[in-house]
């Protein structure tokens, strides 16, 4: 079921152009290892550079899931789909 979901919102979002062009997550063709091969290119073309690394592997436990919600529903989103994301 969540890769009817997912693929549901993948497409929506897409055809609506909804996606940030950095978007790695939910994007065809992009991953977690495309971010990183982005990231790494990108450092390599500095001379000079300063970071500053943070694990969001726990951020999703932090959102008010409430509000994610009501983003999710403004987005255009099928109610039932909503309402079903709600009572995992």
């Amino acid at each position: 079921m969540e890769d009817v979901i997912a693929g549901y919102i993948r497409q929506l979002w897409g055809d609506s152009d909804w996606f940030y062009e950095g978007q790695h997550g939910l994007k065809p063709g992009y991953s977690c290892e495309s971010q990183i091969i982005t990231v790494c290119q990108d450092i390599s073309e500095v001379t000079r550079l300063e970071a500053i690394i943070i694990d969001f592997s726990k951020a999703f436990d932090l959102v008010p899931h409430d509000r994610l919600l009501k983003k999710i529903a403004a987005s255009d989103v099928d109610s039932r789909v909503v309402y079903g994301l709600g009572n995992f």
